[in-house]
């Protein structure tokens, strides 16, 4: 019985010795683990910032990049002003033919106010030559006169001064009977309508 007690009190052997008291062992830590932190702090680190050979070398290729731009501002204005000043010439060179091929009908004007005393007939023939070689310069300019009579009425060509009835101009409604001024075109763009009386 008594060796049964025994046992049943006996301590077990891990137990530490009386007046001690128990330590819990903690896991130790890894030794790599703040090796691993440096390097990631180590990785982290910005890049070093540009040399002052890079820094030269990128205001360097700036300043080309500026000079081409403002050659190529300057060749622009130079070609406009080219075209402009070709554009004006050319209006001038235009107008000084036309104009000089209209001195052939003030040559032929003059003529006939220098012929002195001259009949009805002669004067008429001399007036009917010159609105010949006017219509002559006109036709080769591109103009010619605009077709009315025997036409429907269009506003786009032509300008009604007045009306007379139909029945008595034995013509359709809202038909030309009469032009009291001549129209004239060039191309399609109109120089001046003609002025027409309409059937109404």
């Amino acid at each position: 019985m008594r060796s049964s007690a025994a046992s049943e009190q006996a301590p077990p052997t891990d137990a530490p010795p009386a007046g001690q008291e128990q330590v819990e062992e903690r896991p130790r830590e890894s030794s790599k683990t703040p090796v691993r932190s440096e390097l990631a702090e180590t990785t982290a680190q910005p890049e070093p910032a540009a040399t002052q050979a890079e820094l030269e070398a990128l205001e360097e290729s700036l300043e080309v990049w500026r000079d081409r731009a403002l050659r190529l501002q300057a060749e622009r204005e130079n070609f406009r002003k080219r075209q402009q000043r070709l554009a004006e010439v050319r209006i001038a060179e235009g107008r000084e033919r036309v104009l000089r091929s209209f001195l052939q009908v003030a040559d032929d004007l003059e003529r006939v106010l220098n012929a002195g005393e001259v009949d009805v007939k002669s004067l008429r023939q001399g007036v009917n030559l010159t609105y010949q070689t006017l219509m002559r310069l006109l036709a080769q300019e591109g103009v010619e006169p605009i077709q009315a009579v025997g036409q429907p009425f269009d506003p786009a060509w032509h300008e009604a001064v007045g009306t007379i009835p139909y029945q008595n101009a034995g013509a359709e409604p809202n038909t030309v009977v009469k032009v009291e001024q001549e129209g004239y075109r060039l191309g399609d763009r109109l120089l001046r309508p003609a002025r027409v009386i309409v059937a109404a």
